[in-house]
């Protein structure tokens, strides 16, 4: 399978505005986690061989977060580098060559960039109080077979 790299990403800028806070909770420690593919399909294409499968898109795909105490989206995203709360639009290619006799698949996930972090209040002694992580999308995920 034959997979090109991200052509293009876009990101708009996050209000600081949008969400408060606790104003002593801090973001601290973002650590590159590597990559997961997402488990949500953008994008499939299937036909019979011989013959080879292309599947190009250009699609916006949304950034997300969680963390285990209440914190702002905007001191995430002043810690992990990337707005945690808009999206990134990538465009990429891939292609699998279906042997003949045979039926062919090839779908398209998301491919995010995964950071962890952490989560401490300085009001009580500069104390960990909890953690998270952010998913930045960079690409796609291929998944193809014949049957």
């Amino acid at each position: 399978m034959k997979v090109s790299d991200a052509a293009r990403v876009t990101l708009p800028q996050e209000s600081q505005s949008a969400t408060t806070d606790d104003p002593y909770t801090q973001v601290r420690n973002a650590r590159y986690a590597g990559q997961v593919c997402g488990t949500g399909r953008v994008d499939m294409v299937t036909g019979p061989g011989p013959m080879t499968l292309t599947l190009s898109q250009s699609r916006a795909v949304a950034s997300t977060w969680s963390a285990s105490v209440s914190i702002s989206p905007w001191k995430v995203s002043s810690t992990v580098g990337f707005s945690v709360t808009d999206t990134a639009t990538n465009t990429e290619s891939g292609s699998y060559p279906v042997p003949a006799g045979q039926f062919g698949y090839l779908e398209a996930y998301p491919l995010y960039d995964v950071y962890n972090y952490d989560i401490y209040n300085v009001a009580v002694g500069d104390r960990y109080v909890g953690g998270g992580s952010a998913q930045h999308p960079v690409g796609y995920c291929y998944n193809a077979w014949a049957n």
